[in-house]
C-alpha cells in the first residue's frame, strides 16, 4: 500500500513530459554523423535561410534534421514536385500536411520549376510559418508543464497521516502484517472501522488517478485540435498571399517571353514588391487579349527603328519569307555563304565525297544507283545558305537566328480628353505592344505621354520591376486635358541626339485634333530626316486624315481594326 499512497500524493509524477528544449544532447557516433549531414545540407542552402533555420524553436539535435528536410523541399520543388511524405519529416505534423495541400492548390511546384527565383522566398515564408507553429506548440507544452508543477492533492482531514502512523506502528510491532495492516490475535477475523476507512481512502485515490488520466487525454485532444486549427489558418494565409502572385506570374508569362528581370531584387524575389500588388495587371491582361486580334499594330511596331536586320545569334521567333510583308531576316540558299548541315539534293557541287566515290568506283550498278539518286534529288549533300534580309512574317515557334538589330522606338502618345473611349484603348495597346515588341527584339523603347502645355509624362518601357510599375500606373489612369505636340516632339529630338537612341524612329499616336507645331520644329524634323533618316510615323485613331498630321509625319497610318477594340 505504500506505493499506492505515494502515487496518490503525486498522481501524475510518472506522466510528466520532458520538454524538448530540456532534452540532453547525447554525443553518440550516430548523432555526430547526423549533425555532420545536417551541416552539409545547411551549406547547400542559400545563406539568407541560415539565421531563420537556426532560430527555429526546436531542439539542438533537430537542426540537422530540419536542414536536411529543407534541402529536400528545395530540390523537389525545383523539379516541379512536392516531396513525398517518407522523405521529409519537417515541418511537424499537422502543419506539414496542411502546407502540402496549400502548395498543391497554388500549383507552386509548376511555378518553382519554371521560375527558380521563387524558391528562396517560398522557403523563407515556410520557415516563418514553421517557427510560428513550433512556438504555439512550445507554449502549449509550457502551460501543461506549469500545471504539472502544481502541488499534489492534500490528504483529507489528516486521515492520511493517521494511516501512515498506523503503518509505522504495525511495522514496529512484531506481529505479522497482512495487506499492510497490523492485526492482533483478537481481531484477525474482522476489520476494524479504521481499517475500512483506510481502504476506502486508497480506493478513492485510485479513482482520482483514473480521472486525472482521462483529464490528461482530454487536454491532449484539445492541444491537438488547437494545433490543427493553427496549421489550417497558416495554410490559408499562405494561399491568400501567393494566389494573386501566381495569377500575375501567369499573366506576365503570357505577355513577355522572358520575365527573369521581374523576379530579381536585392534579396531575390519578394512577394511584397509593389509591382506584384498593383491593380493594373487586369488592364494589362485585357489589352494583351485585344492585341491578339490587332495584327496591324504588331506590323507597325516591327517597321519602326533603323539599322541592319542581322545581328548576333539569339533564340527568337522564326520568320518565313512572304512577299509584300515588313522586312525581316530569313535563311536563303541563294547566298551559299556557310555550311549549315547535311541535306538531300541533286547538286553535284554540294554532294558528299561518298557520293562521288560511288559514281567513280561503283561500277555499272554504282553509276546506275548514283543516277537514280540524282534524278530523285536524293544525293547526300552539304546544306549551304545564309541569312538575308527579305520581306517576311513571324511564325509560331522559335529558332536560333540573327536578332533584329533595328533601332530603338520613341512613342509620343496623346492622352488628351478627346482620346477617351475606344481611342484610349488603342493608345494604351500601342504602348504595350511597343514595349513587348522592343523586349522581344532586344530593343529600347521610350514613351512620352502628352496632353496640354507642360503636361508630359515620360518613362522608359522595359521588362523590369521599376519600368513595368510605371507602365501599370499609366494603364490604370484615364486620359484628360488639352493637346500640345510641340514639347513631346522637342524632347524626342533631344533624345535622338543621345548615343543609345541615335537610330530611333518616332511614333505619334493621336486622334488628329491637334494644333500645327511651330515652323522651327517642322524644320528640325525635316533636317533630321534628311541627315539621319529619322522617320516620324503617325498612327491616326480617327476616321479622317487632316493636313496637320500630313505635315508632321513621314509615314501616316490610319487605324482600321475598330471591331477588335470595341
Amino acid at each position: 500500500m505504500a506505493s499506492c499512497s505515494s502515487r496518490a500524493r503525486c498522481p501524475r509524477a510518472l506522466d510528466v513530459p520532458r520538454r524538448r528544449r530540456c532534452r540532453p544532447v547525447r554525443s553518440s557516433g550516430r548523432d555526430v554523423q547526423r549533425l555532420s549531414d545536417g551541416l552539409s545540407a545547411l551549406r547547400r542552402l542559400d545563406e539568407s535561410l541560415w539565421p531563420m533555420l537556426l532560430e527555429l524553436p526546436i531542439a539542438s539535435d533537430s537542426v540537422e534534421r530540419a536542414a536536411s528536410s529543407l534541402k529536400i523541399w528545395k530540390d523537389s520543388l525545383r523539379k516541379g514536385l512536392l516531396p513525398s511524405t517518407g522523405k521529409t519529416s519537417w515541418p511537424e505534423e499537422p502543419f506539414r500536411s496542411k502546407l502540402m495541400g496549400a502548395l498543391h492548390e497554388l500549383e507552386m511546384p509548376r511555378f518553382c520549376r519554371r521560375h527558380p527565383q521563387l524558391l528562396n522566398s517560398l522557403l523563407r515564408q515556410m520557415l516563418e510559418l514553421s517557427a510560428e507553429f513550433e512556438a504555439t506548440r512550445e507554449e502549449l507544452n509550457d502551460q501543461k508543464y506549469e500545471g504539472l508543477e502544481q502541488p499534489a492533492r492534500q490528504p483529507q482531514s489528516g486521515k492520511g497521516e493517521q494511516g501512515e502512523e498506523r503503518m509505522e506502528d504495525a511495522t514496529a510491532s512484531d506481529e505479522p502484517i497482512e495487506g499492510g495492516v497490523h492485526r492482533s490475535d483478537a481481531d484477525t477475523d474482522e476489520k476494524s472501522a479504521e481499517d475500512i476507512q483506510f481502504d476506502m481512502e486508497i480506493n478513492q485515490g485510485d479513482n482520482e488517478d483514473k480521472d486525472l488520466l482521462a483529464d490528461d487525454q482530454d487536454q491532449q485532444t484539445r492541444e491537438d485540435k488547437i494545433l490543427s486549427e493553427k496549421a489550417e489558418r497558416m495554410a490559408e494565409e499562405l494561399v491568400e498571399q501567393w494566389a494573386p502572385i501566381t495569377e500575375k506570374l501567369d499573366m506576365a508569362s503570357h505577355m513577355f517571353d522572358n520575365i527573369e528581370n521581374l523576379l530579381e531584387g536585392p534579396e531575390g524575389f519578394d512577394i511584397t514588391t509593389s509591382v506584384w500588388r498593383h491593380s493594373g495587371w487586369r488592364e494589362l491582361d485585357s489589352l494583351r487579349k485585344k492585341l491578339e486580334n490587332l495584327k496591324e499594330l504588331r506590323e507597325l511596331v516591327r517597321s519602326l527603328g533603323r539599322g541592319g536586320g542581322k545581328g548576333p545569334l539569339r533564340k527568337s521567333t522564326a520568320e518565313r519569307s512572304v512577299p509584300r510583308s515588313p522586312m525581316g531576316v530569313v535563311r536563303s540558299p541563294l547566298e551559299p555563304v556557310e555550311t549549315r548541315s547535311l541535306t538531300r539534293s541533286d547538286d553535284l557541287s554540294r554532294m558528299l565525297p561518298s557520293e562521288a566515290a560511288l559514281l567513280a568506283m561503283g561500277g555499272k550498278y554504282g553509276r546506275l544507283l548514283h543516277f537514280s539518286r540524282r534524278a530523285e534529288r536524293n544525293l547526300t549533300s552539304y546544306e549551304r545558305s545564309s541569312w538575308v534580309e527579305d520581306p517576311s512574317v513571324l511564325l509560331n515557334f522559335q529558332e536560333v537566328r540573327p536578332s533584329a538589330e533595328c533601332g530603338p522606338i520613341i512613342v509620343c502618345l496623346d492622352t488628351s480628353g478627346s482620346m477617351i473611349g475606344a481611342r484610349e484603348t488603342v493608345a494604351k495597346a500601342v504602348a504595350l505592344e511597343c514595349m513587348r515588341g522592343a523586349h522581344l527584339q532586344r530593343r529600347k523603347c521610350y514613351l512620352y505621354a502628352f496632353s496640354g502645355p507642360g503636361q508630359v509624362q515620360e518613362m522608359e518601357l522595359g521588362v523590369d520591376s521599376k519600368n513595368l510599375l510605371n507602365l501599370l500606373e499609366f494603364l490604370s489612369n484615364s486620359f484628360h486635358g488639352g493637346t500640345d505636340v510641340d514639347e513631346p516632339l522637342e524632347r524626342s529630338l533631344r533624345k535622338i541626339d543621345e548615343l543609345q537612341w541615335q537610330d530611333s524612329d518616332i511614333l505619334m499616336v493621336t486622334d488628329g485634333e491637334i494644333r500645327p507645331p511651330s515652323d522651327e520644329l517642322l524644320e528640325s524634323l525635316a533636317a533630321l530626316n534628311e541627315e539621319k533618316g529619322v522617320e516620324l510615323h503617325g498612327l491616326l485613331v480617327a476616321s479622317q486624315v487632316n493636313d496637320v498630321m500630313k505635315s508632321i509625319c513621314t509615314k501616316l497610318h490610319v487605324f482600321q481594326s475598330w471591331k477588335a477594340v470595341t
